[in-house]
């Protein structure tokens, strides 16, 4: 057991060291090409959030919406 968390975590860190050898040499233009991206899916993920709360509530008032 000891050897395959020990394997896992060497892995873990190889991806973290190579992820951040990626950024190092990244752009101007692409990382506001990741933030934007981010941001954007953060607030996609809101309003999906927004409208499946907004839904609940409506049910729980009586009001269906077929959407």
């Amino acid at each position: 057991m000891y050897e395959l968390s020990d394997w896992l975590v060497n892995k873990m860190i190889f991806v973290v060291y190579l992820i951040i050898g990626y950024f190092q040499f990244m752009t101007i233009e692409a990382w506001s090409l990741i933030i934007s991206l981010s941001m954007g899916m953060f607030a996609l993920s809101l309003n999906y959030w927004h409208k499946k709360v907004m839904q609940q509530i409506a049910r729980e008032k009586g009001i269906f919406i077929h959407e």
